[in-house]
């Protein structure tokens, strides 16, 4: 049973009189008790639709085109939370007195299915595998981090074998596909550890790749376990590596099947992939890819780009540590050849985190504030697209706007077209 919270007016729904309160019962008797019910039941052409109003239950048949929608509209998913206690967790390692929902880690394949959320299947129950294949809830995004039980044990900290492997190999025999991530804990996963992993998963057809994810440590970990970063050579050492995992292990549509997230590249120095090793970019919103997309979208960029700009413009584009090298050396060369044009990269150091913390979507406004360049003029300044969350607000609460307001310069949050961005000043 769910509430429904509005009516689409001129839908199905509306038209045989069911209204926002009235709670979903079931649609052809099944039951509906959240929004993938909801889109996976109400397929067909009759549907025959149970609902409560005041107490009285009543039901009403409804004929539509197959693929219509009833225009019905449900109260938000309550996503469940993770119950692990990972020696790793980034949300532990927030300090306090950050809004409640940065301390929220959520463990629900609903919201891996609908958003790409990684989930571990550590507690996931049988009655929840059979929902999964039943409704078809494919891809899933998984966080395996180890695939030896002991090792697993260790790093969750839990007390028993979770059966991940049979888990897995459920879905993929079910032909649910899998994407896989591994966060690499130097001394718990790395080595042979790594290797039984990749070698594990590699056995599931439908498990279709594995990104391998450095650990993110703050200085916020009193109390917690003791963990070091990846550190340059170890990046290294897994770039070379790469080049062989990349012969041996291919998925099922020929792609490549272990991917690196693009801080080992950055960290080692060394060029990223092509484009063609990155198979389809589905792991692109775990850090994979990302920085070769944004090159090749701005290489693709460049015959479009204004030979000059009509007034002197300066144009500051604020970053973390690690993107900072990778963009002074393919953006500012291009764009400071436009005449009238001068653009300027800031990296900025993470206070607020710690300086183990170098990407540019964990900056916050406090840092950039602090940091931030006074002494020069700037007609612009660029804030990182992925530093602010989908309502418009950086991890420190502040917004775009607050900045702008310290800062007593036009701030606003950067995209991956400069063309739109000199055009529209």
């Amino acid at each position: 049973m769910i509430k429904i919270v509005n009516t689409e007016p001129g839908s199905k729904a509306a038209s045989v009189g069911i209204r926002a309160g009235d709670m979903l019962l079931s649609i052809n008797k099944s039951d509906v008790r959240d929004l993938l019910d909801y889109h996976f039941y109400q397929t067909g052409e009759v549907i025959s639709l149970d609902y409560l109003r005041d107490g009285v239950k009543s039901t009403v048949k409804i004929q539509k085109d197959y693929d219509e929608d009833l225009g019905i509209e449900l109260a938000s998913m309550r996503p469940k939370a993770c119950s692990n206690d990972c020696i790793f967790c980034f949300i532990k390692q927030n300090p306090p007195r950050m809004r409640k929902t940065i301390y929220f880690c959520d463990e629900d394949y609903r919201y891996s299915f609908l958003h790409g959320n990684y989930i571990t299947l550590t507690d996931l129950s049988d009655v929840e595998l059979k929902r999964i294949v039943k409704l078809r809830l494919s891809p899933l995004y998984i966080s395996v981090h180890a695939t030896d039980s002991a090792v697993r044990q260790q790093i969750f900290r839990f007390k028993k074998d979770d059966h991940l492997l049979e888990k897995l190999s459920f879905l993929s025999r079910n032909r649910i596909e899998l994407h896989t991530q591994v966060v690499l804990i130097p001394g718990y996963n790395d080595g042979s550890i790594l290797s039984q992993t990749i070698d594990d998963l590699y056995q599931f057809k439908n498990v279709k790749t594995l990104a391998i994810v450095p650990v993110g440590l703050t200085k916020h970990r009193t109390g917690l376990t003791q963990l070091q970063p990846v550190t340059a050579e170890q990046a290294k050492n897994l770039v070379h590596q790469l080049k062989s995992w990349n012969r041996r292990y291919r998925n099922s549509e020929g792609d490549p099947f272990v991917y690196l997230a693009d801080e080992f590249f950055l960290l080692a120095n060394k060029p990223l992939p092509s484009p063609k090793q990155y198979g389809m970019y589905n792991q692109i919103e775990n850090g994979v890819g990302l920085t070769r997309q944004f090159l090749d979208n701005f290489k693709k960029q460049v015959p479009f780009l204004p030979k000059a700009v009509n007034e002197s413009r300066r144009i500051l584009v604020i970053t973390g540590e690690l993107a900072a090298p990778i963009l002074e050396r393919h953006l500012l060369p291009v764009l400071n050849s436009i005449d009238n044009l001068t653009v300027e990269i800031c990296p900025i150091i993470n206070n607020f985190y710690g300086d183990t913390v170098t990407v540019a979507g964990l900056l916050t406004g406090g840092d950039i504030i602090e940091q931030f360049p006074r002494s020069k003029h700037y007609d612009q300044v660029l804030l990182p697209p992925r530093c602010v969350n989908e309502d418009g607000i950086l991890l420190d609460d502040l917004t775009p706007d607050d900045i702008q307001n310290a800062l007593l310069r036009a701030v606003s949050v950067g995209n991956d077209s400069f063309v739109e961005i000199l055009k529209n000043g």
